[in-house]
């Protein structure tokens, strides 16, 4: 019953932000990842969520992931979640051992991320759909054109994640 109640809360928040103007896609898309990991039900034990960057990038990648981060905060605060978001430089992940998922700003998906995810059950999700469609990441958002939260399932089921009752109602697999 709580995984319909979440499905339904989700399809509203959805239906809210459908005919949003683009600069409030952002806040969209995070507000849709938020949910999507409080609908991950394996590995249960886990809260921790990382945004990361690659400082070898410059400062733009540091730059995004903050303003990712920030965003992250804020919707965890105005939706009560149990999410604790933090900043992390990608060639620090092996020594972040437990974490529940790693959100990626646009661009920074990669096949070693995904064989990270893979190996140590952890969510790859990425702002944008192209990473699914590609491979690259486990679950993509993206707010426009249209909503879409697409999965790569062979990539979830390699790493033991699954998902709460009511959640593949609202997806597309690729």
């Amino acid at each position: 019953m709580y995984g319909i109640k979440k499905a339904l809360f989700l399809a509203g928040v959805l239906l809210a932000f459908a005919a949003s103007p683009a600069r409030a896609v952002m806040t969209l898309e995070v507000k849709i990842s938020l949910q999507v990991v409080d609908f991950i039900s394996a590995p249960a034990d886990r809260a921790a969520v990382a945004v990361v960057y690659d400082k070898s990038l410059g400062n733009e990648s540091m730059e995004e992931a903050v303003g990712l981060l920030q965003a992250l905060q804020d919707a965890a605060i105005q939706s009560h979640s149990k999410i604790s978001p933090k900043l992390m430089e990608v060639h620090a992940l092996p020594a972040a051992p437990g974490l529940k998922a790693i959100i990626l700003p646009p661009g920074m998906e990669s096949a070693s991320l995904l064989d990270y995810g893979i190996a140590n059950q952890t969510l790859i999700l990425s702002m944008g759909s192209a990473c699914v469609r590609e491979h690259r990441c486990m679950v993509g958002v993206r707010a426009q054109p249209e909503i879409e939260i697409g999965l790569n399932s062979p990539a979830l089921h390699d790493a033991h994640i699954r998902f709460a009752d009511g959640f593949q109602l609202m997806v597309k697999e690729y």
